[in-house]
């Protein structure tokens, strides 16, 4: 293998598995993610939920290669597909549905009956398309199984139009796990920057994206503060954020001092962002001790309620001061 091909198979592999990460979240999160892109209603309180096996061996030994399967157990199991496209391709219907074939023969081996006549179940598939093209239908995408008997089955795939979505329609939708995706947008500019030669311009570009991953990761730092991810959430959708960064910054500019700069600029997103959960918390706990301390002052002396209260006796003679002028 030439050391071009080399490198272009690693940085899909290491796009594979940063894509991956963002359904590497909690269960809450990946329960609302597959509500909204597959319009369910279910409870993460109800439900068991899995990441399943995303890789299957051919016939030649090779390997076939899916993003994510998932399953909801609910009474009973249902399997869902999410499949990540960075660019069109035109055998993508045909992939999706080997993909789910693979993966229905797979659950009836693992959870069917082998008895009798086989029941194969297909996963609920969707097509997420960062980049949009002609060739891309609208709604989904759908493969026609002419039978030998001369009837047909139509399989169909849903389709996510991502290059339509913007940060605040992501967040509206509650897709948060995939608002790092808006920074992969970029990838077209860039790419025709790198062909025309440009250096400034592609520089111009690598700094648009270090400035529009900049601000994701504010959105998410807010999506948390309004407590709609937890903070294990949203770590790990800032730690996609950066590596989705990287891989761009590593394919066109290659400037280690922007990767070190983002790196830094998550670090301490989330540092301050712990920071003032700790504050939050910590004023939390001395609100409910001051409202103790005062429904003690007609029995307690106020050394007594400075030990159990863990407030300062200061702080007592203050509060005590303050309730009886009042």
């Amino acid at each position: 293998m030439s050391e071009s091909k080399e490198k272009k198979r690693r940085e899909s592999v290491h796009l594979d598995e940063t894509v991956k990460l963002l359904f590497e979240v909690s269960k809450e999160l990946l329960v609302q993610t597959l509500n909204s892109l597959f319009n369910e209603k279910y409870s993460a309180d109800s439900v068991t939920i899995d990441k399943t096996a995303t890789e299957y061996p051919k016939n030649d030994f090779s390997m076939l290669r899916a993003d994510i399967f998932i399953k909801i157990t609910e009474h009973k199991p249902h399997h869902f597909h999410v499949e990540v496209e960075t660019e069109p391709s035109n055998d993508i219907a045909v992939r999706v549905f080997e993909y789910d074939v693979m993966k229905a023969i797979s659950n009836w081996r693992l959870e069917g009956n082998t008895t009798g006549t086989p029941e194969l179940f297909m996963p609920k598939s969707v097509v997420i398309h960062i980049e949009g093209g002609g060739s891309i239908p609208q709604k989904h995408h759908s493969v026609k199984l002419n039978m030998a008997d001369g009837k047909s089955i139509n399989y169909t795939a849903k389709i996510m139009r991502y290059w339509e979505y913007d940060k605040d329609r992501l967040i509206k939708e509650k897709l948060y796990t995939l608002l790092p995706l808006q920074v992969f947008m970029l990838r077209d500019e860039l790419d025709r920057m790198t062909k025309k030669g440009d250096k400034e311009a592609l520089q111009g570009a690598t700094l648009k994206a270090r400035n529009l991953t900049r601000e994701i990761a504010n959105e998410i730092i807010k999506v948390h503060r309004k407590n709609k991810i937890s903070f294990y959430d949203a770590d790990r959708v800032l730690l996609a954020l950066q590596e989705l960064f990287t891989h761009l910054n590593n394919r066109y500019s290659g400037d280690e001092k922007l990767n070190s700069e983002v790196k830094n600029m998550v670090r301490t997103l989330i540092d301050e962002n712990m920071r003032r959960q700790l504050e939050q918390a910590e004023e939390k706990v001395e609100n409910r001790a001051i409202e103790i301390a005062i429904g003690l002052f007609d029995v307690l002396d106020v050394e007594t309620i400075a030990k159990k209260t863990k407030l300062s006796l200061e702080k007592v003679l203050e509060l005590k001061e303050k309730h009886f002028k009042g």
